[in-house]
């Protein structure tokens, strides 16, 4: 009994966490952030916090302390063990030379009849190679696959309902932009003023058709004393996990599904219907 109780409140709170939204909040002004939440956790937060950067820190050097005195560690049973090494082989040394002073004289005459046959065997060697290198075919260019758009048409059919829906699912709220114009000359802020509201609204609008957006407040202003630009933006993103979990499965099952179309298994056979041949009575 008391096992399903722990299993039960451990799947309570995976659904629970899995139900709540990743949250993004971003802002852009003299110091732009960026901020990664679930629940009250924060999980990144670009730029990071001082206090954060020294912890950081600190667990550098730390790691970095513990990885000299390993690597000292080992340096010194690498000595030790050279150390015993270079004893035993002038133990052995001593006993071998003995032996191998009668052994000498025998091992001339050897080696005197193996190097004439290794000048003759050389001689054969270079032959050899000599005829490789004239029968060395020349390699096939390798050609690029054709491409077919069928099956690439397919794949983008399959993924684009899975992405439609993840995108629909991100929750844009939030959104305010102040964005004031100015420049060293009039007539250059007037024309990126013209650029800006341009850009922006039509922008706007084009996200709205992709994601849940609302939008706070957009505010753009032309400033012809002003002699640089000061914006402005806040805006926040939110999804559930357990959906984009969702997605990716639905993406990922659909894209199989495209793959083995195209690349059927091997003991499948699929050959084309074809009529029986009638054959004409006489």
């Amino acid at each position: 009994m008391t096992g399903w109780i722990i299993f039960g409140s451990i799947l309570l709170v995976l659904i629970f966490v899995f139900t709540r939204p990743v949250k993004v909040t971003a802002v852009y002004d003299s110091n732009p952030e960026i901020r990664v939440k679930i629940l009250c956790f924060t999980i990144v937060k670009v730029p990071a916090d001082e206090k954060a950067k020294r912890k950081k820190a600190a667990k550098q050097r730390k790691k970095a302390a513990k990885q000299r005195k390993k690597a000292e560690k080992e340096r010194k049973k690498a000595e030790k063990e050279a150390r015993k090494a270079a004893k035993k082989n002038r133990g052995a040394q001593n006993v071998t030379a003995a032996e191998t002073t009668s052994g000498e004289s025998a091992d001339n005459g050897e080696s005197g009849a193996q190097n004439v046959q290794s000048e003759a065997g050389g001689g054969e060697d270079a032959k050899k190679s000599g005829a490789k290198k004239k029968e060395k075919v020349k390699k096939p260019k390798k050609k690029l696959p054709d491409l077919d758009f069928d099956m690439i048409k397919d794949y983008v059919a399959s993924a684009s309902p899975p992405v439609k829906r993840l995108f629909k699912k991100i929750r844009i709220r939030d959104v305010y932009i102040d964005w004031v114009v100015g420049s060293n000359d009039a007539a250059v802020t007037a024309l990126k003023y013209g650029g800006v509201c341009a850009a922006i609204y039509p922008a706007v609008e084009w996200i709205r058709t992709y994601f849940d957006m609302k939008v706070k407040e957009i505010n753009v202003e032309a400033d012809f004393s002003a002699e640089k630009d000061d914006i402005f933006a806040y805006v926040t993103l939110k999804l559930r996990i357990c959906t984009a979990i969702g997605c990716a499965l639905w993406l990922a099952v659909r894209m199989l599904k495209t793959y083995l179309k195209y690349n059927p298994t091997t003991g499948a056979k699929h050959k084309p219907k074809t009529r029986p041949v009638r054959v004409k009575a006489r």
